[in-house]
């Protein structure tokens, strides 16, 4: 954690004049490790699309002032229950759809220790992106931009991303695997392990997932095809949550969940863009499911050797 914190406290940003020309370097042990697309490629299967199928959003559409949107409210809609949106930002008020990904997030990507009842701002349009399939961005973008919104921010004591930057450590042989970091506790990431209010089961052409009152399911990559005149299995209605308790508006909510200004040396700032230099005007409308995105993606590979 020392060797985290001393790249941390040492971090610079280059000037750039696109995108995908950001580079963070921080020092370790005196050797110079730099955070790049090209070094963040070599970690893992990060954005497997070609880059012309990327758009990269304005930061303030995607980390720094969300609800300044224009589309905010139509992406609210997208991912919150009728009715519920209108004062605190709860988990339990999303529909299932989208409720889904972000319990995979906080369990395996970026974990939360605390506040894992509220949906922050910027979970928003990463959340819609993801149920919609558009605009699709760059990891690698938000990564970057959100370690040095993090470095930036005036008494922020969380550091993201440590096991990325404890690869790119790696990959630069700032440290060695001499070096021993603090052993925490990882469960491989399973449908069935969701965490407390998640109920898991299957059939036998379809994932099923019920999560306070709501009904999910996705039919699995492997599901024999329906012979001619065959029914599918019947899908069971949704119960919505009941009880007007739940979703009292209070007038001040999320106002403790913006990640505020990424500070001098952004060097980028505009509409959507893309690499090869055209630009676009903002757009987060998409036709389309969670089902045909869970049908054109393909499982990641591990990132990190275990």
């Amino acid at each position: 954690m020392d060797e985290i914190q001393e790249w941390m406290a040492t971090l610079k940003c280059n000037t750039y004049d696109r995108p995908s020309q950001m580079k963070l370097t921080g020092i370790v042990h005196g050797i110079p490790v730099e955070m790049s697309f090209d070094t963040l490629k070599k970690l893992g299967k990060y954005d497997s699309f070609p880059p012309r199928d990327y758009m990269i959003p304005d930061l303030d559409n995607l980390l720094i002032k969300p609800e300044k949107h224009p589309r905010w409210n139509d992406m609210l809609a997208t991912l919150f229950l009728p009715c519920t949106y209108s004062g605190v930002f709860y988990r339990r008020n999303l529909k299932i759809e989208a409720k889904l990904p972000l319990a995979i997030f906080i369990l395996n990507v970026i974990p939360r220790r605390g506040d894992k009842e509220l949906v922050r701002y910027p979970e928003v349009p990463v959340l819609y992106s993801l149920l919609k399939g558009s605009p699709r961005f760059p990891i690698r973008y938000l990564i970057m931009n959100h370690l040095w919104i993090c470095r930036n921010k005036f008494g922020r004591d969380i550091i993201p991303y440590c096991r990325i930057i404890t690869g790119l450590m790696k990959q630069f042989k700032a440290i060695t695997s001499e070096d021993q970091g603090h052993p925490k506790r990882h469960q491989t990431f399973t449908l069935q392990k969701l965490g407390y209010g998640w109920t898991y089961t299957q059939s036998g052409r379809y994932h099923k997932q019920k999560s306070e009152g709501q009904r999910w399911r996705a039919l699995k990559v492997d599901a024999r095809a329906l012979l001619p005149g065959e029914a599918d299995e019947p899908e069971s209605d949704a119960e919505l949550p009941s009880g007007d308790e739940d979703y009292v508006d209070e007038p001040h909510g999320g106002e403790n969940v913006n990640v505020g200004q990424g500070g001098q040396g952004r060097g980028y700032g505009g509409a959507f863009y893309d690499y090869t230099g055209r630009s676009y005007e903002p757009n987060w409308a998409h036709d389309g499911t969670i089902q045909e995105v869970i049908e054109n993606q393909h499982p990641p590979a591990p990132i990190f050797e275990s």
